[in-house]
């Protein structure tokens, strides 16, 4: 695509409302505006400049109103607005974030990826998206339908072509985790999904490539109504196309032993969340409306209000580990959405629990009584985080940090924000006795999240 050249004295005099889009690099900032200059129902592109080079301004038309938006490039770079600095350092930075030049405030949240989210990369964002809402600013997660999980296929196998990997699809929890963010902190938390034929037909699907359309018109959509609120109509009408792109994901037909049934069947068969998705319509009006600040919560779209009922014993591979074992030897019932493929469970009778953990770690008895509430059940999220490497530890921060944000958020906490479970992180690999927690993403989730580190087999203060 060839863009007009201009030069900063002519964009100035177009007197343009300024926006700066900030990312990770300056390649990541300039693909997005590209797509917001072909073909754009929102905005016409008049042109670009390049000064100086890798600061390039793009300027754009809506109507009568021009609007230019201005490269930053990396984050690490510039002194950032304060409520910038927040959304980046939240938990994980975003790919780009787009901020109104006069005010600082963000008016849109990004994040791209040319995989699918399956296997270990399943939760590897998490922590990027939650910053966003956690801020209240709108955002986009853009993934691809389908992919590879090479995570269990040696790397020499994948280097010499022997072994491409298993075709699989994002789990519906990405979809709920988002429904759960737009509720919990009433903000779009969109999901949109980009094709990937080759492995798409080979599951049986055939996609559309609406997908960039959508990102590209949202994006321009933020931009405007951050601008002009008679655009809000059109906002809305574009996140409830996208809100039920996200619901069709989860409630279309997927092969299944032998047999056909809904996707979220598969992955998620608890309630209320299931009832509520697979008789979806109203729901989806529901919570554009919410988002949008236009009517009140309403119970019936309660999706935290679990049901333990329809839950299954846990009995995952990490049910052999230390801790979840014992569980397991004293008759303590830890439960999950599914019986072996979760990585996380919860035990409902958490007095029972801490009698345990008094008798297993003597060191800490008492201690775990003033960080677990006994009234409320408690979340245990095994996790590896450390990796020994040369006689040294190193931190596994994927896909841990995603994990502790992912079902946190969607176990921990009640549609309002309140806590609705204890967190317990449960380190079940050998680590340092010392440990720097103020270094990485890791730390930072398990400093929201946690209400017990438990690192080498005793109580971890963070």
């Amino acid at each position: 695509m060839r863009l007009p050249i201009l030069t900063n004295e002519v964009i100035g005099g177009y007197n343009p409302r300024c926006f700066i889009i900030y990312s990770d690099n300056i390649l990541e900032s300039t693909n997005i505006l590209d797509l917001l200059a072909e073909d754009n129902e929102f905005f016409a592109i008049v042109g670009v400049s390049y000064e100086p080079i890798d600061q390039p301004v793009y300027l754009l038309k809506a109507g009568d109103m021009y609007v230019c938006i201005k490269v930053a490039g990396k984050y690490e770079n510039w002194d950032l607005p304060q409520n910038i600095d927040s959304i980046i350092h939240f938990i994980d930075k975003p790919d780009f974030v787009i901020a109104d030049a006069s005010s600082g405030k963000p008016v849109f949240v990004g994040e791209t990826t040319g995989t699918a989210n399956v296997g270990n990369s399943q939760w590897q964002r998490e922590g990027r998206k939650i910053s966003a809402a956690v801020n209240g600013i709108p955002m986009i997660y853009q993934t691809y339908y389908s992919g590879t999980d090479r995570s269990m296929i040696e790397k020499d196998a994948l280097d010499n072509g022997e072994e491409l990997g298993q075709v699989r699809e994002p789990s519906s929890l990405q979809v709920i985790n988002h429904f759960i963010y737009s509720l919990r902190y009433r903000t779009p938390s969109l999901l949109v999904y980009y094709p990937n034929s080759e492995y798409d037909i080979s599951i049986g699907f055939g996609r559309d490539n609406k997908g960039k359309e959508l990102l590209k018109n949202y994006i321009s959509l933020c931009i405007l109504f951050s601008l002009n609120k008679e655009y809000k109509s059109e906002k809305k009408r574009l996140e409830k196309e996208i809100y039920q792109r996200m619901l069709g994901f989860i409630t279309e037909q997927v092969n299944y032993r032998k047999s056909k049934i809904y996707r979220i069947d598969k992955d998620f068969p608890v309630e209320p969340v299931n009832h509520i998705l697979k008789h979806g319509e109203e729901f989806i009006d529901f919570i554009v409306d919410f988002v949008n600040g236009d009517i009140e919560f309403k119970e019936q779209y309660d999706l935290t209000n679990w049901d333990f009922k329809t839950f299954s014993r846990w009995s995952h591979r990490y049910s052999r580990t230390p801790l979840l074992s014992l569980l397991d030897k004293h008759n303590i019932p830890m439960f999950s959405y599914l019986k072996g493929a979760a990585k996380a469970g919860f035990v409902i009778d958490t007095q029972k629990l801490l009698e345990l953990l008094d008798v297993i770690y003597v060191a800490d008895a008492g201690k775990f009584h003033n960080k677990l509430n006994p009234q409320i059940p408690t979340l245990i999220i095994p996790t590896l985080m450390f990796q020994s490497k040369d006689g040294k530890f190193i931190h596994k921060v994927d896909p841990g940090t995603g994990e502790i944000v992912a079902f946190s958020e969607l176990f921990a906490r009640d549609i309002r924000n309140k806590k609705s479970m204890n967190t317990l992180i449960y380190v079940h690999v050998p680590g340092p006795n010392e440990v720097d927690a103020n270094t990485n993403k890791l730390f930072r989730a398990i400093k929201r999240y946690a209400d017990c580190l438990i690192i080498n087999e005793r109580i971890y203060e963070v």
